[in-house]
């Protein structure tokens, strides 16, 4: 690679970002402080009040502590989500209860999504095009008995005592699972009902965005382990970091870290089995990855943790998010334009299919800037393959997919065959 084309790849990740800069805890300074659980469901009830055209509002469930898993949906016209061509996009945090930089950030990017829409054009824009699903914490019982510390472990589980970071399936699951927590049971449904293209789980502890894999059994910790999109979840995990205000600088990051760029392979930082990221990826074709958002875990000073994690995040997750419209994207059908699901989308190189999953029909598959063959196949349907498909990194690349039932076709041949027997 000469140093001009890596100056180009450079620039392309972090771009520039005309995103007005605003802290929602300008005017509610609430949100720089450590809120409590129940504050979460508040202020999303009130933005659902304020702006009902944008912002939907449910709870995953209660939890044993009879705290509710609080989510925000928020996309222009939010009632039709769930039918719109929009993908979707699944931020959650305060998986481990001690790490709190998330709750923050995301209740503050709720805030300012809703907020921005009438007066800045660029939000509109991403909201037009994408849909928002918002979970600052997903370990609110953790959080309830958590303590302000760095590096300790209060708060950390869940109340039956799992890290619900080691307690998702797994295709090279390690040991035998009796049973999951009630928190990662609600979140394998949340993803089942609400499938996304792009998620991030955020966590505290180390600077850096990690990205899979997490875990592989054959590999050593402390060694690379490749993901089949590998070149892509670079490109994503450098999308976030260089647009982050200090996550690429040696100097920012914590004790002994010296990621470059920001970023690093799970497995090459140390091994997770059973990690949300690589169950996501693995199961429910999400493109996910763990940014950690600072060294102390729960810092003492939450007006100045929420204030300087907003500022330093800001350009980072809405550069991110712009991903989802990335690769290509289109609509399975019928012949008769009947919408399908269950397609397989196989693009040729890459050794990881993708499922169409939204009930119209629509896929999203990011992928880098080249040249693929990308194919659609469904049991009983015949395989519609498309060759030499350019893909640019500037605008996903439309491909429709109308694949033909082997029913239909049978049926015709013998149709034929009675009428010259005739």
């Amino acid at each position: 690679m000469t140093l001009v084309t890596a100056a180009l790849i450079v620039l392309a990740v972090v771009g520039s970002n005309a995103f007005q800069f605003w802290d929602p805890a300008e005017e509610f300074p609430q949100l720089n402080t450590y809120f409590d659980n129940n504050y979460i469901g508040q202020s999303f009830e009130t933005l659902q009040e304020k702006h009902p055209d944008l912002v939907k509002i449910s709870s995953l469930g209660k939890t044993p502590g009879d705290n509710d898993i609080h989510e925000i949906t928020i996309t222009s016209d939010v009632s039709n989500w769930q039918t719109a061509n929009k993908p979707s996009v699944k931020y959650v945090a305060n998986m481990h209860g001690n790490e709190v930089r998330g709750r923050g950030l995301l209740l503050k990017f709720a805030y300012y999504l809703a907020m921005s829409y009438e007066s800045d054009q660029d939000v509109r824009d991403i909201m037009a095009t994408t849909v928002f699903h918002l979970l600052p914490t997903i370990n609110p019982d953790g959080f309830a008995t958590a303590t302000k510390s760095c590096s300790g472990v209060d708060g950390r589980y869940t109340s039956d005592g799992t890290d619900m970071n080691r307690d998702f399936p797994s295709s090279w699951q390690s040991g035998t699972r009796l049973k999951f927590a009630n928190e990662t049971k609600m979140l394998m449904n949340y993803a089942t009902r609400v499938p996304a293209v792009l998620g991030i789980s955020f966590h505290d502890g180390a600077l850096v965005t990690n990205y899979p894999w997490d875990g592989v059994p054959d590999i050593l910790s402390g060694k690379y382990a490749a993901s089949p999109d590998d070149a892509l979840f670079i490109t994503m995990a450098k999308t976030y970091s260089l647009n982050h205000k200090s996550m690429s600088k040696r100097a920012a990051q914590c004790g002994q870290d010296d990621f470059k760029d920001g970023i690093t392979n799970g497995n090459k930082w140390y091994k997770v089995f059973n990690g949300m990221q690589d169950w996501n990826y693995m199961y429910n074709d999400c493109f996910e990855v763990t940014i950690e958002l600072g060294c102390c875990k729960y810092p003492s000073d939450a007006a100045d943790t929420f204030g300087k994690v907003w500022s330093d995040n800001f350009n980072s997750i809405l550069k991110f998010s712009k991903l989802a419209n990335s690769g290509v994207k289109g609509r399975a059908t019928d012949y008769f334009g009947n919408p399908l699901t269950d397609v397989t989308i196989t693009v040729s190189g890459i050794n990881k299919t993708t499922k169409v999953r939204h009930p119209e029909g629509y896929y999203w598959r990011p992928l880098l800037g080249g040249t693929y063959n990308i194919s659609a196949s469904k049991h009983g349907y015949y395989t519609l393959a498309r060759k030499s498909i350019v893909v640019r990194e500037e605008e996903p690349t439309q491909i429709d997919f109308i694949l033909i039932p082997k029913s239909q076709v049978r049926a015709r041949k013998r149709r034929r065959r009675r009428k010259r027997s005739v």
